[in-house]
């Protein structure tokens, strides 16, 4: 394995945002998976990826920081994931890796943002003009989808939903910042493949938000797929997940 640490992609005022590079041994341009860390959009860090066992299955892997909470609210980090891809693109040669074959993925926090890169394709307020931010796949693992519905959790001004939205969810004002920082609300069938895993004893995440995510793609005749699993809370390590992600990135990518 490669490793190309501390890669600065953007600079801020205050702050530089970093990635960390990963390269299988002996593959000739791999594809390459984009990890989105969770955290509540509040912590956490990208420094314990998920999937750096697909490096043994020829895929490459890069880890992104993004704009904290604390650091700017909704939507800087959604605007910062689709710069650290934007940055990926251009130095793919530099590395070496597919642009062509990019995964974007994400836990919790990481899952709602790597499920908005692929819904929001496009989106001119959050791109910069003529850069292509389409992605092959997407892996969303138990991210919240449609942040003002069935959302227990949001019941409070000082909710990570809340400071994620810098509004109280539940206001008039806080609802449309809601609306906006839901993946489905973009959904319209020109979505990439989509694969979604939750563990329906999930606590933190419900259930069905993954199901509002599932329904609404199935509709727009987006392929997706969701692995459900049983007894799950927010978080798990688990063998048949690990063999639903091979099987459906060897699929699609």
């Amino acid at each position: 394995m490669k490793k190309h640490l501390d890669i600065p992609y953007k600079q801020l005022d205050n702050l530089t945002l970093h990635l960390d590079l990963f390269l299988p041994d002996n593959a000739i341009n791999p594809p390459l998976i984009m990890w989105i860390h969770g955290g509540a959009w509040m912590y956490g860090d990208r420094k314990t990826p998920f999937l750096m066992r697909q490096l043994d299955r020829g895929y490459a892997l890069a880890s992104i920081d993004y704009r904290l909470t604390d650091q700017g609210i909704f939507p800087c980090n959604i605007i910062d994931c689709k710069d650290a891809l934007i940055f990926l693109k251009e130095n793919a040669d530099k590395y070496g890796y597919d642009i062509s074959r990019i995964v974007v993925a994400g836990d919790s926090a990481g899952g709602h943002l790597a499920a908005l890169i692929g819904t929001s394709i496009g989106h001119a307020d959050w791109e910069k003009d003529g850069v292509d931010c389409s992605v092959k796949a997407v892996i969303d693992y138990y991210g919240p989808i449609a942040v003002d519905r069935e959302w227990e959790n949001a019941q409070d001004a000082e909710s990570p939903e809340s400071q994620l939205l810098g509004e109280f969810v539940l206001t008039k004002r806080g609802r449309v910042r809601a609306a906006a920082a839901s993946p489905i609300t973009y959904i319209d069938g020109s979505e990439p493949p989509f694969l979604i895993i939750h563990g329906d004893n999930d606590e933190v995440v419900p259930y069905s938000q993954s199901i509002f995510l599932r329904n609404a793609l199935e509709y727009a005749g987006v392929s997706v797929a969701m692995h459900r699993v049983h007894g799950g809370g927010h978080g798990f390590e688990c063998k048949a997940v690990d063999a639903v992600v091979d099987v459906f990135l060897d699929y699609h990518v």
